[in-house]
């Protein structure tokens, strides 16, 4: 049994499903019932169309909660993975704070159909603020005053690689600067489930940071720091904020970076991982 409460395993015919496994598993069999929205795995930058495009969905999940009177939304993929981590940490944003990651690996126990339901909504009027969801400009102003989470993977810390996933060569490698380690990876044990509260804790005190400070997490796409977010925010942080733009956006802009390299050229220009408070050689 899970100790962390945005973490449901139960089903109830209140539940709005939300699928955040690939278009084809969700094809192949699904919750039935569930939704398949393909914008939870894109990447998207923080200035206003981007963030209309991104919107657009989470306006339409909540419409369909309203209209079809569910009182929760449940989301799963594979496992607890980050994915689902970004939807619910979406949604919660977006004010509708009875909204889970679905606790079972998948298969999972429950009714199972074909999924038919893929939508892809079109982009919102107006941007609303997500509460919780920074952009590129709130970085810019108050980065010397951040505690600053990087969540990918060491490689990519280093600047040896732009992402994880099929990295281009030709793309700039790097980090934002001060920024912190913690490989999502290490959010889970050996046997693949989150880290216990108390291990997390006894983790977390290795880094110099403080619950009242402002914490911004980032990742390539927004991703993978969701569901450190709200692991943290679980936890006691009071004011923890996801870069949504994360790496995709940075790496294109004139803002300082750290680790810089081309991929598939040098090497990094310069700086050594900061990892639970220590400059490793």
């Amino acid at each position: 049994m899970t100790s962390w409460s945005f973490i449901k395993s139960d089903l109830t015919d209140q539940d709005l499903f939300i699928d955040c496994r690939s278009q084809t598993q969700f094809q192949e069999s699904t919750l039935k019932g569930a939704y398949y929205f393909p914008f939870v795995k894109k990447a998207f930058a923080s200035d206003p169309e981007s963030q209309k495009k991104m919107l657009g969905p989470i306006e339409e999940i909540l419409n369909l909660a309203k209209k079809d009177n569910k009182t929760r939304i449940l989301v799963f993929d594979e496992g607890m993975g980050m994915f689902a981590a970004r939807l619910v940490t979406l949604l919660r944003a977006a004010g509708f704070a009875n909204c889970f990651i679905f606790g079972q690996r998948w298969p999972i126990t429950g009714p199972l159909e074909k999924g038919t339901k893929i939508l892809e909504p079109g982009p919102v009027a107006k941007i609303r603020k997500l509460e919780g969801i920074v952009d590129k400009a709130f970085l810019e102003k108050n980065l010397t005053r951040l505690q600053i989470f990087d969540t990918r993977t060491q490689e990519e810390y280093e600047g040896k690689m732009p992402r994880l996933t099929a990295p281009e060569p030709g793309s700039l490698c790097g980090r934002l600067p001060g920024a912190f380690l913690w490989d999502w990876r290490m959010l889970y044990d050996a046997s693949g489930e989150l880290l216990d509260k108390t291990l997390f804790n006894k983790k977390l005190r290795t880094f110099p940071f403080m619950a009242e400070r402002t914490t911004v997490i980032y990742d390539y796409n927004g991703a993978r720091s969701s569901l450190l977010s709200l692991m943290l925010k679980e936890v006691g942080y009071n004011d923890v904020n996801v870069y949504i733009g994360s790496w995709f956006e940075w790496r294109k802009s004139s803002l300082p970076k750290q680790a810089v390299s081309v991929y598939g050229q040098a090497g990094p220009s310069t700086g050594a991982p900061r990892v639970g408070g220590a400059e490793r050689k």
